[in-house]
């Protein structure tokens, strides 16, 4: 009987462990963390998404690598009007140790855009997280282009 409880106990922890090691990894460094857009205002932290914004925004990005640091681009998606203007929105990051970054404030012209984060692996080039959203300005012919790159907020 002792035997057998002993066998039972050590298939169970081997169970967990084996747990353990797929959920660990399965945040594998490079591909974590997730992008969000921001009215201006919206307090520093808050992980809600505002798909939609005025001309001014900021992103944020939550769960990343630590010291992550990655590109921004603005992509016109749609074919809607008002069209929009692709942009280069700068550096974001690099991550702090809870794996927060910001950037911003953004100022575009009304349309639907793409937000992609590059930078995934450490590659400059390789697409880490994308958001896509819509800006709606006050004056139909508001924004600017891209906003400077940010650090932490």
């Amino acid at each position: 009987m002792a035997r057998w409880r002993s066998t039972r106990l050590g298939a169970t922890l081997g169970a967990v462990g084996l747990v353990w090691m797929v959920v660990a990894g399965g945040a594998a460094a490079g591909n974590n963390g997730t992008l969000k857009v921001h009215d201006p205002g919206t307090p520093t932290g808050t992980p809600d998404n505002d798909p939609s914004v005025g001309c001014g925004f900021d992103l944020e990005a939550f769960g990343l690598d630590v010291g992550q640091v990655g590109s921004i681009a603005f992509t016109v998606q749609g074919g809607d009007d008002p069209e929009g203007v692709g942009a280069d929105g700068g550096l974001l990051g690099p991550a702090d140790a809870t794996g927060y970054a910001a950037a911003g404030p953004f100022d575009l012209p009304s349309g639907h855009y793409l937000a992609t984060l590059y930078g995934k692996d450490g590659a400059a080039d390789v697409k880490a997280k994308s958001k896509v959203f819509k800006v709606t300005c006050d004056n139909p012919g508001g924004g600017g282009g891209g906003g400077g790159g940010g650090g932490q907020g």
